[in-house]
């Protein structure tokens, strides 16, 4: 009877236990279940599962913090990602292993949002731990992670430097995820305009992620998409991008979905589909510019350029405000390309809308930056490294051929012999014509950028001339407006004066004392308008007095200022009205000035000094 009552005491306590581990369990199932593809539904299960944390390992602790950074990270919500994945970390103290892999998830999240530093320091860290266990393939996903850290930073030569070590590792190790490097190297291709290639590449690795449509296949689609559409295929572009936006709207990853309406917004322009690329281009860039992301700028570039094209610069100059707000934030700074693509359109905008002076200042701003992207050695070594990848490609490829080649003889060797020479040598004629068309390809292509970009040198020289033309123009009119003014005020002063002689002479002693007449005639002779006259006329002609007085030392200071009067042509008469002098005592002064400068006869010449200096 008492070991019955202990066996029923037993059940009652083991039953609570595992009602929870089923719970646990099935937690564990629907998180694994919407992990990637529903971040929404993952986040609440994960943290349903951590409210069991006191029944859970800390390794198992630790992973659910790794996926809700992930899930924040899909969500674009990269300060919360980054708050979990460090909480984390606090639980992996005795599993250096997935201490790493938190790091690297860390870093992958610091990249996102465009803090690269921060992303080293995380893989840097990562990297130490993993050589501390010798794990190669840990080795390899961080140098491929820092391989697409330096690719964002358009670092191309260290991003193909850095895959090529880990694309090592992983042959060497026969991992499976090799796949994901070649996606990686796919993208730096892309990055650097081999959109051939980047689309074989791809076209490789598709199917692997493919058998999970999650995330990463969502995102190589966007890059397989957009290099079809350079390539001019446009309309399998389309397919692939909708394809895209459509995935990655399911899996609720909204930033990129609009990265990839952004993306059809381009095809709709160039296939003249106007109102479906003014929807697309608004909707992209007002969301991501609300949630702060890394990508609205290309969005922007784009959406400016399609304004331009369709004369709505109004709402082009309210795009041109909104980027330069956004980009006073230091994460989302406007790098040197994607600065000048800006420009440039906002160029064209100002311009449109007449604004020339914003539009001049643009253009300093805009050779600046193209020569700093100017090193045409970086260009060729980053070219050699390309073509070497290229090459070791090709080499691997020929390899499996020539495999495929040795079988068929083996099976076949008397009757396919000669059907084996004939379809070497034609892939080998394959081959050699289609380098020979895609070099003729190349130097067509490079020939009609040549004279791109020249006509759009000179286009840039006119529109520079015509508004230094303007501005000249506008600057003589102020200064014949200001030469006036002080004729005029110099003639009303002569005039007072003349005014107050005359009104002295005609008066008799009993309306005026003589005293009096004598203090007035004092007060009229001093001249002291003359300084306000010349600061002003040094206002309107500042460099005039200097000149002369450099060029003949021997004038005197009256000289100089005669000579002011003179470069106002001023004629003789208001000369004489002026200084308050005779006009026979003008033309002494002029003719004594001239004797100074050595034009006693040629009054002509003297004249054209005055005008010209």
């Amino acid at each position: 009877m008492k070991q019955l009552y202990f066996s029923f005491l037993f059940i009652l306590f083991l039953n609570p236990l595992i009602a929870q581990t089923d719970a646990i369990e099935q937690l564990q199932a629907q998180i694994n279940d919407a992990v990637f593809k529903k971040p929404d539904s993952a986040k609440v299960y994960l943290f349903k599962l951590l409210e069991h944390a006191s029944q859970l390992p800390d390794t198992t602790i630790a992973k659910a913090y790794s996926k809700l950074g992930i899930t924040y990270n899909q969500l674009a919500v990269y300060d919360s990602a980054a708050f979990y994945l460090k909480k984390g970390i606090g639980f992996t103290e005795k599993h250096p292993l997935i201490q790493a892999q938190l790091y690297s998830n860390l870093a992958i999240n610091y990249r996102t949002n465009a803090q690269y530093d921060e992303s080293m320091a995380a893989l840097e860290t990562a990297m130490g731990i993993y050589k501390k266990l010798d794990n190669l393939n840990g080795e390899g996903l961080v140098y491929g992670e820092m391989a697409s850290n330096f690719s964002y930073m358009l670092q191309k030569e260290k991003a193909i430097k850095y895959l090529k070590k880990a694309i090592e590792i992983f042959e060497k190790t026969k991992d499976p995820r090799i796949h994901i490097l070649q996606q990686k190297l796919a993208n730096i291709y892309f990055n650097n305009g081999n959109y051939e290639f980047a689309v074989d590449l791809y076209e490789q690795v598709l199917p692997k992620f493919a058998e999970n449509k999650g995330a990463a296949y969502y995102f190589t689609l966007l890059a397989y998409g957009e290099s079809l559409v350079k390539l001019d295929k446009i309309a399998e572009g389309e397919k692939r991008l909708l394809e895209a936006k459509n995935g990655l709207t399911q899996i609720n990853n909204m930033e990129y979905m609009h990265v990839a309406m952004g993306k059809l917004g381009k095809i709709y322009k160039v296939t003249h589909r106007p109102e479906l690329a003014a929807k697309a281009f608004s909707e992209s860039f007002n969301f991501l510019l609300q949630m702060q992301s890394t990508r609205f700028l290309e969005i922007a570039i784009e959406y400016l350029d399609f304004l331009n094209l369709q004369g709505d610069y109004n709402k082009g100059l309210a795009i041109i405000d909104k980027v330069q707000v956004a980009t006073d934030d230091f994460q989302r700074t406007m790098n040197a390309g994607d600065e000048i693509n800006f420009l440039i359109g906002a160029r064209e905008t100002y311009r449109n809308k007449q604004n020339y002076k914003k539009a001049l200042a643009l253009f300093d701003r805009i050779d600046f930056l193209q020569d700093s992207l100017r090193s045409s050695e970086d260009r060729i070594k980053i070219k050699e490294l390309e073509e070497t990848y290229q090459n070791q490609i090709q080499r691997e490829k020929n390899i499996v051929l020539a495999q495929n080649n040795t079988l068929l003889k083996d099976n076949n060797r008397r009757q396919g012999y000669i059907t084996v020479l004939i379809i070497i040598l034609a892939v080998v004629l394959l081959f050699l014509g289609a380098l020979i068309y895609k070099y003729q390809r190349k130097k067509i292509k490079l020939q009609k950028s040549e004279f791109a970009n020249l006509e759009k040198s000179n286009s840039a020289l006119k529109v520079t001339q015509e508004l230094e033309h303007e501005l000249m123009l506008e600057k003589e009119e102020r200064l014949a407006d200001k030469e006036r003014e002080l004729v005029n005020m110099a003639l009303e002063v002569a005039d007072i004066q003349n005014k107050i002689r005359d009104l002295l002479d005609s008066s008799n002693k009993e309306e005026i004392s003589e005293p009096l007449a004598t203090k007035i005639i004092g007060i009229v002779d001093q001249k002291n308008y003359w300084k306000h006259f010349k600061s002003k006329f040094v206002e309107v002609q500042p460099e005039f007095s200097y000149s002369l007085s450099e060029m003949f030392p021997k004038l005197s200071e009256n000289d100089v200022a005669f000579c002011c009067l003179l470069k106002l042509q001023l004629t003789d008469q208001e000369i004489t009205s002026l200084l308050g002098i005779s006009k026979k005592a003008v033309i002494s002064e002029k003719d004594k000035i001239k004797v100074i400068m050595g034009l006693e006869d040629d009054n002509e010449g003297f004249e054209k000094l005055m005008c010209d200096l």
